[in-house]
């Protein structure tokens, strides 16, 4: 890819406000082309940092998140009141906003109401005020894809009925939406259905293909499965448990 001044700004505003690691060296092992890129054309990859309206030395001390700090966050504000709801949260620059993009990432929680699921809140009281938008409408649509989730018009009916009817009001078929979304509808309906056994016979031929059964080799190789079974078992970790196989990390072999 070529990067020009402008790609690297808002690429770096995007990784900003998904909660993305922005020290040099955090980003550089992920994306070491778009540091070097900011670098060459900004004269530094702070310069760059700067140029895209991103607090420097906020990006050097902010914390690490974890699943605990974002739950304990969402705690807070629902205590004070705060509205709670997707649309509304993005629009903040305190830390609950920062937390809610931040709950995104797949090591966290995937999707913001998981979040607010784990932390006591329920998620279907506060998807009744989301103010829906096409943007959030695809945004959510596609998130809901890479999580694995399942996703045709019926079942999105069933799992979040204001989502699919949002979907249906702004756009002209449930189709529509799809493709705003980046998605082939065609390829949705042909799109494997998940239940425990399929997940647990798809993880047990992996086991016999000889390579690593590791999260981060499924997650990455395989993200309909990573995603359904964390759905469907809790963890990744649960689903290969239930199918048998026995793994030990790397780091748990050197000892």
């Amino acid at each position: 890819m070529v990067w020009t001044k402008s790609g690297i700004l808002k690429e770096l505003a995007r990784l900003h406000q998904s909660g993305k690691e922005m020290s040099y060296n955090r980003l550089a092992k992920s994306r070491q082309s778009l540091v070097s890129a900011a670098a060459y054309h900004f004269g530094s990859y702070r310069r760059a940092v700067q140029q895209a309206g991103i607090d420097y030395a906020a990006v050097l001390r902010r914390p690490r998140w974890t699943r605990k700090n974002i739950i304990a966050i969402i705690k807070s504000a629902r205590r004070r009141g705060d509205n709670l709801n997707w649309s509304a949260v993005i629009k903040r620059r305190d830390e609950l906003g920062k937390a809610a993009f931040a709950s995104l990432q797949k090591r966290l929680f995937g999707q913001w109401v998981r979040a607010l699921q784990a932390a006591g809140v329920n998620g279907d009281d506060v998807a009744l005020y989301r103010r829906w938008d096409r943007n959030t409408i695809a945004f959510d649509l596609r998130q809901r894809f890479q999580d694995g989730e399942e996703m045709s018009s019926g079942a999105l009916q069933s799992d979040d009925p204001g989502l699919h009817a949002a979907a249906l009001r702004h756009f002209s078929s449930f189709d529509a939406a799809l493709r705003a979304a980046r998605l082939d509808p065609e390829k949705i309906r042909r799109r494997k259905i998940w239940d425990k056994s399929s997940v647990i016979r798809a993880i047990k031929s992996e086991a016999r293909s000889g390579q690593s059964m590791s999260d981060t080799r499924i997650r990455r190789q395989h993200p309909a499965l990573y995603g359904a079974a964390v759905r469907l078992f809790g963890s990744y970790t649960a689903a290969r448990s239930a199918a048998g196989i026995k793994f030990k990390s790397r780091r748990a072999r050197k000892v």
